[in-house]
């Protein structure tokens, strides 16, 4: 399987992503050739540039743009690699369109298996969450009729009331039949999922 050579690159390589600006020091010894290539290599389009020219622009310093363009291109070379495509697609983060078109087929190609796997192992975690939540309101079903017959049972309740307790328990009864139907579902679901997702991960261990 895939691994990424640039665990940081993957909450920066989103369409739009803005770069930080720039000090008066920063500016005045900014290597541009060297920030454009870690933006690159980090999957940042070239619109951080904009922001750099923004902010040394208070201070007087013009950013050198064909360094910048220059080190970009080096990184973004470098980023483009199947790998990181894989690993953007597994953590579920879009494509930020920064590959040329050279390198772009083979990134998509592995974002696409890596989104894969991150759709099959949401769906997993989504059933299993939602399983919890209707056990727990099953346990809140169960202790409810166990109250309302606690009640029902008691001398102390009144006729009138009885009727009331005994509407209620009839409701509490058809939402756990309900609720354990919907969890015997879930349950078939989640054993497809889960063999899907098995299937779906040992397929890319496999290539």
């Amino acid at each position: 399987m895939f691994r990424s050579f640039f665990p940081c690159a993957f909450t920066l390589a989103l369409a739009g992503c803005a770069a930080s600006g720039l000090s008066q020091a920063e500016c005045h010894t900014a290597d541009w050739r060297a920030i454009g290539y870690e933006d690159g290599s980090q999957g940042k389009n070239t619109a951080a540039l904009g922001e750099y020219r923004q902010s040394c622009a208070e201070h007087g310093v013009t950013p050198n743009f064909e360094a910048y363009m220059d080190g970009h291109g080096s990184g973004v070379a470098l980023f483009c690699r199947p790998q990181n495509g894989f690993q953007l697609g597994a953590r579920g983060y879009r494509y930020g369109g920064v590959c040329p078109a050279d390198l772009e087929q083979t990134f998509l190609t592995a974002h696409a298996d890596g989104l894969g796997l991150h759709q099959r192992r949401t769906t997993v975690d989504r059933l299993n969450k939602k399983i919890k939540r209707q056990h727990r309101r099953s346990q809140k079903t169960e202790k409810l009729m166990a109250e309302k017959t606690a009640a029902l049972i008691s001398p102390q309740t009144l006729a009138p009331q009885r009727l009331t307790i005994g509407v209620e328990l009839k409701q509490l009864t058809q939402e756990r039949v309900e609720l354990e139907r919907s969890i015997s579902q879930l349950e078939v679901d989640l054993d497809h999922a889960e063999q899907d997702y098995q299937e779906y991960r040992e397929s890319l261990e496999r290539r």
